[in-house]
């Protein structure tokens, strides 16, 4: 009897420390689980990054499309893993981005969105970050469907949008109405090329043009507008269509259809190295102090760069603008009359812009500003 009672005693007592020990263990769980709830943690993905990757989109019918590259993806808003407020520059328009970033120290980020003009894009990838734990970069993919290339934009009381009314060669162009002094354009933001503003005295044929169907008796013609910008400059990312304050650029707007020009109401090539007239002008600054320069008309491309290295504030710091590169190219209309003209197939740097439909999938590198 006395050994049954030893035994039973035993027994309990090692019953009494796995009790012990579970409720312990319970104890440590109820006190560690909210505090790992609370202590996720988000890395603040907010800044300006500049986007360092190309594209190479296919046409829906798979022919091959032009390169193209991008502007800046800005992430304004954060709140918590919540992202409310992003825009990535594509070809000419702002996508407005809404999207998530995970916990931690090394988080995917997902962003999504569309413009107002047919343009879906949407971006996954992972967040890296510096020796101090701040964010630096952005690597992943991107994948977009284009309804027609670059971005149609007025500032006045026309309008600029895609249609089907009439086209060069397929079913899709711009529609350029105008109804006051201000622009209506057909807007292309970092086109892939290799032109730089040297390469206007000696354009060659197809570098640079574009196909319009001005209205029958109406006029003036349509314009084009180049940005150059010096290489790695702020310039470069300028992508305001006004240009702006600290920043070096200089806009050429080449305006072959001046009056008396009338439209034919048929559709006609511009190739600004073949066009008969390439009177144009200028506005810009400087690359040291951003000094505002231009605005006298110079009569042909080939007097363009020694017009600009002649402005004061060109020669005061000892600049010049050879070697800047091609950032921004717009067909538009301009100054007082109401009319219309359809604008398709842009050239720009050799390569053939139809405004029709494209898709691509593609790296994402990004770097914060």
């Amino acid at each position: 009897m006395k050994s049954r009672m030893v035994n039973w005693l035993k027994g309990h007592k090692k019953v009494g420390a796995i009790a012990a020990t579970t409720i312990m263990s319970l104890a440590l769980l109820a006190a560690v689980l909210p505090v790992y709830a609370q202590a996720l943690t988000y890395l603040d993905v907010t800044g300006t990054y500049d986007v360092n990757s190309l594209a190479s989109p296919k046409y829906l019918d798979n022919a091959r499309h032009p390169r193209i590259g991008f502007g800046t993806l800005v992430i304004t808003t954060q709140n918590g893993k919540s992202i409310t407020d992003a825009t990535l520059q594509h070809l000419g328009t702002d996508i407005a981005l809404i999207g998530m970033v995970g916990p931690g120290n090394r988080p995917t980020i997902v962003l999504g969105g569309t413009d107002s003009d047919g343009t879906v894009i949407s971006i996954q990838g992972r967040v890296a970050t510096d020796r101090d734990g701040d964010t630096n970069s952005l690597r992943g993919r991107m994948q977009a469907y284009v309804t027609s290339d670059g971005s149609r934009w007025d500032d006045c009381l026309g309008t600029s949008e895609i249609s089907t009314v009439s086209y060069h060669s397929e079913p899709l162009s711009t529609l350029l109405t105008a109804n006051d002094v201000g622009p209506v354009v057909q807007l292309f933001h970092n086109p892939v090329n290799r032109l730089k503003l040297r390469n206007l005295t000696s354009l060659k044929t197809d570098q640079l043009g574009f196909w319009f169907n001005l209205e029958l008796a109406a006029g003036p013609g349509p314009q084009m507008l180049l940005r150059f910008a010096p290489p790695n400059s702020t310039g470069s990312v300028n992508q305001s269509y006004w240009g702006g304050a600290g920043t070096a650029y200089v806009d050429i707007t080449v305006m072959p259809y001046q009056a008396p020009y009338v439209g034919t109401g048929g559709w006609l090539e511009c190739d600004l190295a073949t066009t008969t007239t390439t009177t144009c002008i200028y506005y810009g600054n400087d690359p040291t102090d951003f000094t505002a320069f231009g605005g006298d008309p110079v009569a042909s491309l080939e007097l363009l760069e020694d017009s600009i290295d002649a402005e004061a504030a060109m020669i005061a710091d000892g600049d010049t603008c050879g070697d800047w590169v091609l950032t921004m190219v717009s067909v538009e209309l301009w100054e007082a009359g109401a009319r219309t003209c359809y604008v398709d197939d842009v050239t720009i740097g050799g390569q053939l812009y139809t405004l029709e439909p494209n898709s691509y999938y593609a790296c994402l590198k990004a770097v914060i500003q």
